[in-house]
């Protein structure tokens, strides 16, 4: 508690990365229990998917929908709900953040070629969030409020690249 407290005062960017990155983990969560429990998520994904490659302005990702994509939609349906609920897990409780980073960048990545071009509101959430992940990614986000930190501070001959926690400021 009294890292928080410190962590506020100084303004340390640290925990704001932290809280970034659990809501990130929130909101991958709630996507992917959702399709993970809707049936109708796996039965839609053809049609879904064959409206995002109808008028895809990126040639390669149209290509990619129609050839990949719908005729192996139940595999999708299954990689990318079960994919959000643990990157989402991975990211709201810090374990393996920064493979759970390059995951949720992944998929918004894709998310984004395939549809953000249907409105400015799915293009600019994916936009959005792509920018944080690379945030947070090049900020360590898992560094405080994580289960990587505290293997670290049990092992850190385990994870020889984290970065050290930063030392509480003294107080003012």
């Amino acid at each position: 508690m009294k890292y928080l407290r410190t962590a506020w005062q100084v303004k340390d960017s640290a925990l704001w990365l932290a809280l970034l990155r659990i809501l990130t983990g929130y909101i991958f969560i709630h996507a992917g229990w959702e399709k993970v429990v809707e049936a109708g998520f796996a039965a839609n994904l053809p049609n879904t998917l064959a409206r995002f490659a109808s008028n895809n302005p990126y040639p390669w990702m149209k290509a990619l929908l129609e050839g990949v994509a719908i005729p192996n939609a139940g595999l999708f349906a299954v990689l990318f709900s079960w994919g959000e609920l643990l990157v989402g897990l991975s990211l709201f409780f810090g374990v393996f953040s920064q493979i759970g980073l390059l995951g949720a960048l992944a998929m918004n990545l894709t998310f984004f070629f395939a549809a953000g071009w249907t409105s400015p509101s799915t293009s600019t959430a994916n936009q959005m969030m792509i920018f944080a992940e690379i945030i947070m990614l090049l900020g360590f986000a898992g560094k405080v409020l994580s289960v990587d930190q505290v293997i670290y501070d049990l092992h850190p001959k385990l994870l020889p690249w984290w970065p050290r926690r930063l030392e509480e400021a003294p107080a003012a």
